[in-house]
């Protein structure tokens, strides 16, 4: 599936919109002549000039909004975005009853099965992989991921 340069300029320039108009809403910083919302509308302001641009070049092209291709007239592949979105369910239901760590290695490991990883390599990449996201998100980054039936590890 292709989108064209028109419909990618819509939906940003859609973006840009919203964005500026939310951004009007946040608080001023007392005694500034800036406040909360000169960063979103300077990014709102990037939006609305490249969508744009995006949406001249794509009238001016003439090529249709959306482009199906071959790919996603496939059976597989469709299983495959319906196994991600129940996936990603998966997470925002289950995380904090099972923790980070079991849910990220089921969650990786049913992808590895998906994309025809042998099994025995997929649940040792899956834990290598759950363990190594927890440590980076709630050491380094200071992110509080839930804990779940898992005890707090060492780091």
């Amino acid at each position: 599936m292709r989108f064209s340069d028109t419909t990618i300029g819509a939906v940003f320039l859609l973006a840009g919109i919203l964005l500026a108009w939310y951004s009007f809403n946040l608080p001023a910083i007392p005694g500034q002549a800036y406040g909360a919302a000169t960063f979103p509308l300077l990014i709102a302001l990037g939006f609305v000039g490249c969508s744009v641009r995006l949406l001249f070049s794509g009238v001016r092209q003439g090529e249709p909004w959306l482009v199906l291709s071959d790919e996603i007239k496939n059976p597989r592949a469709l299983a495959g975005v319906a196994v991600t979105v129940l996936l990603v369910l998966f997470y925002i239901f289950f995380a904090d009853v099972l923790g980070f760590i079991p849910t990220a290695i089921i969650i990786t490991f049913a992808m590895f099965l998906l994309l025809k990883v042998h099994p025995g390599k997929a649940i040792v990449l899956a834990v290598l992989a759950a363990l190594v996201c927890d440590f980076v998100f709630r050491t380094l980054l200071l992110v509080p991921l839930p804990f779940g039936m898992i005890p707090r590890l060492p780091w």
